[in-house]
């Protein structure tokens, strides 16, 4: 794990399987400190593997820490070269070669992802890679029908290309206004399956209303 790697909320919540939320509340409560970086008109909190490494660790041992106990710990950990995998507190020693190698793998499942993505235009708009289609439209969509819907609505596109939009979307909201979950392929079929387009209504089908 390199201790110069540093990654957004977004991102370490992705790789902790945590909610961004979540993070932000314990940099707010002190429980852990973020680097700070000015990004346009906003401050972005990054958290670096130690932080990683103290939420995985206060998970294992959440009914053994008090609170005295995980600032030691989270101190402990900060101090910790990225190469030791064994860490000494008083008389407890951790092995954190599990841990480290769980965080190794999700943090290499996120750089993959990433790979499968691509930004264009002068929005930057996050599309898989190799199309003009939507990363997040498609994450949208999935949550609602399914991959098996989305592929037969976006055919140019394989499951491995929907799943990376997925886990895309996870490790980086869309700001801004969603998405919809539902396609207009998808809509459109569901208002011809419930009448809405019967060719065999005609105006005199219709019934006549007494004007009040």
């Amino acid at each position: 794990m390199s201790q110069t790697q540093n990654f957004t909320l977004s991102e370490a919540g992705y790789v902790l399987g945590r909610t961004p939320a979540m993070l932000n509340k314990a940099v707010d409560t002190g429980v852990i400190q973020a680097r700070q970086k000015k990004v346009g008109n906003m401050v972005q909190r990054l958290l670096g593997p130690a932080k990683l490494r103290f939420f995985r660790l206060a998970d294992e041992l959440a009914k053994d820490l008090t609170p005295a106990g995980r600032r030691r710990l989270y101190g402990a950990l900060r101090k910790l070269p990225d190469n030791a995998h064994r860490l000494q507190l008083g008389r407890l020693e951790l092995d954190l070669e599990q841990i480290d190698a769980d965080l190794k793998n999700r943090m290499a499942r996120l750089e993959a992802v990433r790979g499968r993505i691509e930004s264009t235009g002068d929005r930057g708009e996050a599309v898989v890679r190799g199309t003009a289609i939507s990363a997040h439209l498609i994450a949208a969509l999935t949550r609602d029908a399914g991959i098996d819907t989305v592929l037969a609505d976006f055919p140019s596109i394989t499951r491995d290309q929907v799943e990376a939009a997925v886990e895309y979307a996870k490790a980086y909201p869309k700001r801004g206004r969603p998405y919809p979950t539902k396609s207009l392929k998808s809509t459109l079929a569901a208002l011809a399956d419930a009448g809405a387009f019967d060719d065999d209504v005609g105006p005199g089908d219709v019934e006549p209303r007494p004007i009040p």
